[in-house]
Parts: structure tokens; sequence; C-alpha cells
């Protein structure tokens, strides 16, 4: 791990929660895919067309639009449409966006079939609309090192929280219902075991924070 990121982590506030077991609410990936993804979600949520570039892509971020009626939140969405990695049909991302804020919740995944007419899965990145804390005062206007969330909807990491560390430049640090802590630091992802902790200098007493 580079010495920077080594010296950011030492400081990081990080959200340890008790450890509960509980089946994952959303379609997962290893993490080789959530890293991949996260990062083909940073480079082409920047592009003009952001994924549909042809007709069968085009459906597919329209039959995904449909398919997310009524479950949005109150917030400007960007849809962006990846290749499935499972080789057969397409992701299509709701990113929510916010001009002053970094979102870190209320984003939306749907697994569409290869021919973009089918919406095979609605996946609800999270459970609410979440935004990083605003800076202290004194401090406006300048963005954070490192922003925290905890997540429920999944047993793993999500790619989304790769998009938000490289679209935002910021470390994002995340604690899972199973009490481990992922780290998300530009496209790459780093479990803070016990262990890591004890190597970064990181007394886990103190850093947590229920």
């Amino acid at each position: 791990m580079p010495n920077n990121i080594r010296s950011i982590f030492v400081i990081l506030p990080i959200c340890i929660l008790p450890a509960f077991t509980f089946a994952s609410e959303i379609r997962e990936f290893d993490l080789n895919t959530i890293e991949r993804l996260g990062s083909e979600l940073a480079r082409v949520s920047q592009t003009r067309d952001r994924g549909a570039t042809n007709a069968v892509r085009k459906r597919a971020r329209e039959t995904a639009i449909a398919a997310l009626q009524g479950k949005l939140f109150n917030i400007h969405y960007d849809y962006v449409v990846l290749d499935d990695p499972d080789g057969s049909g397409y992701l299509v991302y709701a990113l929510a966006q916010s001009r002053n804020k970094i979102v870190l919740g209320g984003h939306f995944r749907v697994t569409v079939s290869a021919d973009g007419e089918k919406a095979e899965r609605v996946d609800a990145l999270s459970h609410t609309l979440l935004f990083a804390p605003l800076p202290p005062k004194g401090s406006e206007g300048k963005k954070p090192v490192t922003v925290s969330m905890s997540q429920a909807v999944s047993d793993k990491p999500l790619e989304t929280c790769v998009y938000t560390s490289l679209h935002e430049k910021v470390i994002v640090s995340v604690g899972m219902m199973d009490g481990a802590v992922w780290s998300f630091v530009g496209d790459k992802v780093f479990k803070m075991t016990p262990q890591m902790m004890k190597a970064l200098g990181v007394d886990e007493r103190n850093a947590t924070k229920k």
C-alpha cells in the first residue's frame, strides 16, 4: 500500500458495526469485477452518450428508466449503460447526482436482457438517499479527503463506491453489517482487517464509532 494512503488511513474515521448475518438483497460480484465496473462507471459517465452507443443500448436505457418508475429518490439521475459481466445483456445504472454535495447513497442498478427489451431485475444499491456531511464552518468549499458510510443491502462492496471515489476524488470508507470495513481508494478496494489496521497503527477500539 502506498505511503500516502497509509498516512490517510491512520487518521481515517472507521465505521464498525455490530456483527450480524444478513442475506444480500442485491446481485453481487467478485472483487475484481467490482473494481472494473466502478472504473467503467466513472469513465463512461463522463462520455456524451453514457454508454448508450447504439440502438440496442439506447433501448436498454429506456427499459431501465421504465423499470425504475416510482422507485427513484427526489434527485437528478444520470443513466449509464455497461456490458453485463456475465457476457449477456447490460447493466444500466441510475446514478444520483448533486452539484454541491457528494452522493453516497441513492443509486440503482438494472439488469437488462441482451435485446434491451426486458428488465430482469432492479437493485436498489442503498436504502436511502445519502449525502456526505457538509464541511465544517470555516472550511466551506473544501472537499474532504475521506467520506464514510454504512452499507446494508449487500454482503460485498459495491462498484458505485469505486465510482464515487474516482468521480469525487475522495477515499470512501464503508462499514458493512457483518462488521467488516472496506476502503475505496480510486479504483482499488481494501478490506480493513484487524491485521491491516494494526499494521497501519490504527487502534481498532479508538477508531470504532457506533
